[in-house]
């Protein structure tokens, strides 16, 4: 290279371009070069390891040179708007991977999954829960998928924690351990790893650039799920956030063991993929009623749908990504063209030679040196060379490895792994040959001459090789008979005995000193490397060598450990015979190479057999490898199985070290070469120093740190007086007491600190408290005050109610409100529904529709609809047909030809005659081959000469068809057989038969009443487009409902034009919204004092019928309405009582107090309750009329009589209600103040007070007797008196 250099004018000022196979050698040869050429150089592909060549590369070059500013200007505004576009893309990329991985970290926010959740179930979720029992996160999803506060305060382990066996705990840390030791073994890169490491580009991506990337990213990650997620898998992250400081909220907290169990049982749910179908979901009204697996089937619903919704936003970045990068490549293309063409020397792999083509092709290099071109396919040797080229260097062995080709076929048949340069030896080409060679020692180099190079000189350097320290020799073939295993179904071998000793020889030497990077194992098979790394942990052998053969072409090392497989009964010795390889495998080491083998079967080998022969000239070969001891050279210890290597545990003898220590012990070790000086040396023994003025010793292990004494000893604290054991080095003062703290609180409960901690603020002693429902419950202490202090606390009484259904209720006390609205039934419906399968609802009294998917099929197609829609009938033809009938209709009618009974011609594939009938699928089984299974009796006729056979289709069945036809055209006995509507099913295991050619008139038949069955049920589209527009009339005459309650209205109004519209379900839910705004509006008449009470118990009614429902079960309609005529008998009493004003008397109030008592009571208002409130309210009637007046009817008679005035009109009362009289002509003269509340009454020139108005109740009046009205019925009877 040098002196086509000084010659470089004779070639042009075009550049030299060496290209090599491996990133390696192109370091090695660029170094070489860099040693008398400084500048110049330019190294194409980010992956070099060398520090020299860093400044070279094509990424250096183009950040620190002005080969940018070189290109026109259109070409840098590109690359900046390009660049840019990149930039913006990739963040999105990050941001929306970094999102879709946090889905599979943790249960996310319930607010980040708004978006994918049906109006119903984000409205049930957030209304569903009491907030005090919220978990610190504060999410609902965590509470609802069981792994919040509640569900692991009710289900608690048992104190010590204890888990029983065979749990999935344990199943998790036994798969946890497996993890950690598949870790903790060596990394061995395989062959595709190593193709990639040494001949793929680098992405001109830098380290700093890389670790700016990651740190990123990682941050990124955790922002993210702090942010996203409710909880995460990973324990450590949550731990530091609460080892931080800073105040704390108050919120519950977990023990280690619920932590865990909480951890594993998400951890074992995100791992599965099975969701809800969206019809699935569509049915689910309230998510609270869910079991738990559907919560999590749900649950993951929901995250698909927000995994699909960041997949897509990731393939239009990736789009806009791969878009711009195109665009980049070429930009970078033009920028690169500049580089190179003002370089002296380009360096480049075959690789980039191909991705480099059209840049080389401009470049023109006239030079082009091509290192182990043996080893390189003859197409990417051409792919190197342009048009200008002048002169081919190739540089080589073809003695050594061939170029590997991926398809075996083509190398075998058409030469693909001959390189370029061994057919141009192999043709006569004139080559000179180098023979000097600067890596072996004399002993190792000796087993190629002449047995593979026939002049082969060893360079001085070689001879001044240090001998192996530790080992007799410095090469040695240890022979074994131990016999190889196949693996990977016969592909490649493996030998444990030879992996064994190999890894105990391998740590025998790092024992002597030598770095791991000084040692390589090789081996000839791939099962043998990965039978290496499972006996290589990383913690001893990191950073040892471990490959094959055939990727090590062109590295070496100082000790080559070598393990040659193969050993078989057989003697087979596969691809060890191959000339090329044994070269390679003998000629990696430097210094030392040691190889274990079947030496007497790789003898029938006659190159082997060569080797031999000079290994048994020297002593190099035999059963034993003999070790010596650095420290008694006079000792030996010779090894042949790997247990061997135990009579030398330290690397040196068996033999003690009774080396003296800085302590002052003796080393406890056995001879041991390595660290002399005993630095590293870790003394186990007792550490005897005292520690304190007492004289207590440290307890420690000598080579450990021995800290402030912490023997305990008897003190007395000066703060409480109690005697404690306290560390000797800690001071009184410092010392927390333990004694239990006796002192009282004020609930009188004795405190459960330490006598050293402070006083506990909530007591936590368990009480039983009385809740306002009237049961009695087990609460902390604390929430017992809580409660008397008003503070709502959920009563976990079950509910006692037996629902209309006949079930049990569910919920609890505070879930049903007292009794008042229960929960739903969730005991599964299971009744059958027309179309035969089982409903799969909650206990109803009427069955929705049926979501699964429909089964109806026939010959040509299958219906996708759900099992509730009705079907698309086939317009296809009938394809019913056989020699002697054939159906001439279309396949959805009912067919026009007979059933045929003469027997199927057809043969089976056993040879034997179909049992089946003409024209149709014949049966899959044999009448002779399963002979006995298909003549049992059923029918009756199965066993009888001629009988024929008939499979039903959708379950498989076989059934002798004279028996068959009898049961299909059998309608039954009963009347109701006959005229129900329903599929025939198989005698045997009840399958509905919904298609068979034979029965298929039938089938049709039950086909078509069942889906007029289906439009019955859905209803007809014009008949609830009619019942929608009566609705919508009907809402229009609901005044009071849309004055009062005007969003709702408008909600109803929405809900109308709906596509799965339920008009009954609206009907139900106007008229409840309407009666709650006449309720509302009734309040106006209720003192003040009591409008809070009552708009409560309206507000609880609202907030009922705002959860999410599709329907109303009669359960709920019944709970409603008699919820709904409590209120209306509350509101009227209430109403009466303001009316009535003033003080009552002791009847009138004992009879308020018990009305009161049953309308505001908790449990359900039944008919006995609201037979006495009717008792109650005709009672009151008579004591409290509904003029208001506070009067009985004969009192207001005798005050009426009591004035002169007989005429109308002269009763009024002031702004609060109170009843005055003005006297004379009626008309307002003078004001004055109301007595009772001192409110302006009265007016002044006829005038009425603005304020006041006229007390029809007192007198029946309908105007004042001073008013135009009367004014206009006094000159009416005037004229009439006249006439």
């Amino acid at each position: 290279m040098e002196a086509l250099l000084h010659n470089q004018a004779l070639h042009g000022n075009s550049p030299i371009l060496v290209v090599c196979y491996t990133n390696h050698a192109l370091d090695q040869f660029l170094e070489g070069i860099y040693t008398f050429l400084d500048t110049g150089i330019v190294r194409v592909g980010g992956r070099s390891n060398s520090e020299i060549l860093k400044q070279f590369t094509l990424r250096e070059l183009r950040n620190k040179g002005d080969t940018r500013r070189q290109l026109p200007g259109h070409l840098r505004q590109a690359y900046a708007n390009v660049s840019g576009e990149m930039r913006e893309a990739q963040l999105h990329l990050e941001d929306a991977g970094a999102q879709l991985e946090c889905s599979l970290r943790g249960v996310l926010h319930e607010r980040h999954l708004r978006g994918y959740m049906a109006d119903q179930h984000w409205e049930s979720l957030v209304h569903g829960y009491p907030e005090e029992w919220m978990n610190p996160k504060g999410s609902l999803v965590l509470e609802w998928l069981g792994l919040g506060a509640s569900s692991f305060s009710q289900s608690a382990p048992d104190r010590n924690g204890a888990q029983p066996a065979g749990t999935p705990e344990e199943e998790e840390e036994e798969e946890e351990e497996e993890d950690g030791a598949e870790a903790s073994l060596l990394k061995v890169a395989g062959e595709a790893e190593l193709i990639e490491e040494e001949r793929l580009l680098d992405q001109d991506e830098d380290g700093r650039a890389q670790l700016q990337k990651r740190r990123r990213q990682r941050w990124q990650r955790v922002t993210l799920e702090d942010h996203l997620l409710a909880m995460t898998l990973e324990e450590e992250k949550e731990e530091k956030k609460e080892e931080e400081g800073g105040p704390k909220e108050p919120h519950w907290e977990f023990q280690r063991h619920q932590k865990k169990a909480m951890k594993q049982r998400m951890k074992a749910e995100l791992r599965k993929r099975h969701g809800m179908t969206t019809a699935e979901a569509d049915l689910v009204e309230d998510v609270w009623l869910l079991e738990l697996g559907s919560r999590w089937q749900l649950y993951r619903h929901w995250v698909q749908k927000y995994q699909a919704e960041i997949r897509r936003r990731v393939l239009q970045y990736e789009e806009i990504y791969q878009r711009e990068a195109e665009r980049l490549a070429e930009l970078r293309l033009q920028e690169d063209l500049l580089i190179l063409r003002q370089a002296r020397v380009v360096g480049m792999t075959t690789t980039g030679a191909a991705r480099y083509r059209q840049v080389l092709q401009e470049v023109a290099p006239r030079v082009v040196v091509v290192e182990e071109a043996a080893e390189v396919l003859e197409a990417h040797t051409v792919t190197t060379l342009s048009g200008a080229c002048q002169h081919l260097i190739l540089i080589g062995d073809h003695q050594q490895l061939r170029p590997s080709a991926n398809v075996y076929d083509l190398a075998r048949n058409f030469n693909l792994e001959v390189s370029l340069f061994e057919r141009l030896v192999k043709v006569g080409l004139p080559f000179v040959r180098l023979n000097f060679q600067h890596r072996m020692r004399p002993e190792i180099a000796r087993l190629l001459t002449p047995h593979i190079y026939q002049d082969l000189e060893n360079h001085p350097s070689v001879l001044q090789y240090e001998n192996i320290k530790g080992v007799s020799s410095n090469l040695f073939f240890v022979e074994h008979s131990c016999l190889e295993q196949e693996i990977q179904e016969g592909r490649s071998h493996q030998n444990l005995h030879e992996a064994q000793f190999l890894v105990e020889l391998c740590r025998y030497l790092l024992c002597q000193g030598y770095r791991p990077s000084q040692i390589t194992i090789l081996t000839t098979y791939t099962g043998q490397l990965y039978c290496l790394r499972k006996l290589l942990p990383a913690q001893t052998f990191q950073g040892v060598k471990v490959h094959v053969v055939d990727k090590y072409q062109g590295e070496e090392n100082d000790i080559v450990l070598l393990s040659l497989v193969r050993s078989n009964m057989e003697e087979r010795v596969g691809f060890l015979q191959i000339p090329n390889r044994v070269c390679v495998a003998l000629s990696r080491a430097r210094k030392g190479l040691y190889a274990i083998g079947n030496l007497a079967m790789l003898s029938k080998v006659p190159l082997w057999s060569k080797v031999l022969h000079t290994l048994r000239e020297r002593g190099q070969v035999g059963r034993a490898l003999r070790l010596s001891c650095q420290n008694h050279p006079e000792t030996q210890t010779e090894v042949a199985q790997p247990q061997d290597f135990q009579k030398v545990p330290e690397g040196g003898c068996s033999r003690p070290c009774e080396a003296r220590l800085g302590c002052g012990h003796v080393c406890p070790r056995a001879c041991h070469p390595y660290d002399p000086a005993h630095k590293e040396i870790q003394c186990l023994k007792p550490c005897q120093k005292v520690l304190c003025p007492e004289g207590h010793r440290c307890p420690r292990s000598c080579y450990k740190p021995c800290g402030d004494c912490q023997v305990k000893v008897p003190r007395t604290l000066p703060r409480c007086g109690h005697q404690q054991e306290v560390p000797c080095s800690v001071p009184v003062e410092d010392f927390c007491c333990l004694e239990p703290c006796m002192k009282v609180l004020l609930c009188g409960h004795i405190c459960s600190q330490t006598c050293g901690q402070e006083c506990t603020r909530r007591c936590q002693e368990t009480v039983q408290a009385a809740l306002p429902c009237g049961h009695l419950q087990e609460v902390p202490c604390c929430t017992a005050t809580d409660i008397q202090d008003g503070r709502p606390v959920p009563c976990k009484t079950k509910c006692p109610s037996v629902l209309e259904c006949g079930h049990q209720c569910p919920g609890q006390c505070h879930a049903c409100f007292g009794g008042r609205f229960h929960q739903p039934c969730r005991r599964p419906c299971q009744r059958l529904l027309i179309c035969s399968h089982k409903c799969q609802q909650p206990c109803t009294s009427d069955c929705p529709p049926c979501q699964r998917p429909c089964q109806n099929r026939c010959i040509h197609s299958h219906c996708l609809k759900t099992c509730g829609e009705p079907c698309a009938p086939c317009m296809e033809p009938c394809e019913w047909r056989c020699q002697h009938y054939q159906c001439s209709r279309l396949c959805s009618e009912a067919c026009d030809r007979p059933r045929c009974d003469v027997p199927c011609p057809e043969r089976l594939s056993c040879g034997h005659p179909c049992a089946g009938m003409c024209g149709e699928p014949c049966p899959q089984k044999c009448l002779v081959c399963h002979r006995e299974e298909l003549t049992q009796i059923f029918f009756g006729f199965e066993d009888e000469p001629g009988a024929r056979f008939v499979q039903l289709e959708d379950c498989g069945h076989i059934f002798e068809a004279q028996g068959l036809d009898c049961y299909m055209d059998d309608q039954g006995e009963e009347e109701e057989d006959r005229t129900a509507i329903k599929l025939k099913v198989c005698p045997r295991c009840q399958t509905p038969i919904r298609r068979n050619l034979r029965y298929g008139t039938l089938v049709k038949r039950s086909l078509s009443e069942v889906e007029a069955v289906k439009e019955k049920i859905r209803g007809q589209p014009a008949e609830i487009a009619a019942q929608a527009q009566r609705l919508r009339a009907e809402l229009k005459g609901k005044v009071t409902l849309r004055a009062r309650q005007p969003e709702r209205y408008q909600q109803l109004l929405e809900r109308l034009g709906e596509p799965s519209l339920s008009v009954q379900f609206l009907e139900h839910l106007a008229g409840f919204y309407g009666w709650l705004a006449k309720l509302e509006e009734g309040l106006q008449r209720v003192a003040p004092a009591e409008r809070p009470g009552a708009r409560l118990r309206l507000a609880e009614v609202a907030g009922w019928l705002e959860r999410p429902h599709s329907s109303f079960t009669r359960q709920e309609l019944s709970d409603l309405q008699s919820e709904l005529q409590r209120l209306a008998y509350l509101v009227d009493l209430l109403a009466r009582a303001q009316a009535a004003g003033g003080s009552p008397d002791a009847s009138v109030a004992e009879l308020l107090g018990t009305a009161r008592q049953l309308l505001e009571g908790g449990g359900r208002f039944t008919p006995e309750d609201e037979r006495l409130v009717k008792a109650k309210m005709e009672a009151l009637k008579a004591a409290l009329p509904a003029s208001g007046l506070g009067l009985s009817e004969e009192e207001r008679k005798q005050i009426l009589g009591s004035f002169r005035e007989n005429t109308r009109g002269h009763w009024f009362k002031c702004p609060n209600g109170h009843i005055y009289v003005i006297g004379g002509c009626g008309g307002a003269m003078q004001r004055s103040r109301c007595p009772d509340c001192q409110e302006t009454i009265g007016g002044e020139n006829h005038a009425l007070e603005p304020s006041n108005q006229l007390a029809p109740e007192m007198d029946g009046a309908t105007h004042p007797a001073w008013s135009d009205a009367a004014n206009d019925r006094l000159l009416a009877a005037q004229l009439q008196e006249l006439l």
